[in-house]
């Protein structure tokens, strides 16, 4: 029995670690596209940065790819 306990606890453990990996990646990508967008197009705005910061990985991901080129933040963020 302890060992199905140890065995479930691992599990939750991993999960966790899981779950952890992907916010940190998610939290660089949405540094890597603030950055992207104040070298391109200026200082991004408050509900802008945490609307970038509360996204998932595709969506930032997708916006870092139009900002590659973009000139304006409206080009970006208004077609998602």
């Amino acid at each position: 029995m302890p060992d199905h306990a140890e065995e479930i606890m691992q599990g939750f453990g991993q999960k966790y670690f899981e779950d952890g990996i992907a916010v940190g990646e998610a939290r660089g990508k949405a540094r890597a596209l603030v950055r992207l967008l104040e070298r391109r197009i200026g200082a991004v705005a408050e509900p802008l940065r945490a609307r970038i910061f509360a996204a998932d990985q595709a969506s930032i991901e997708t916006w870092f790819e139009r900002a590659i080129e973009a000139t304006e933040f409206e080009s970006i963020f208004d077609r998602n």
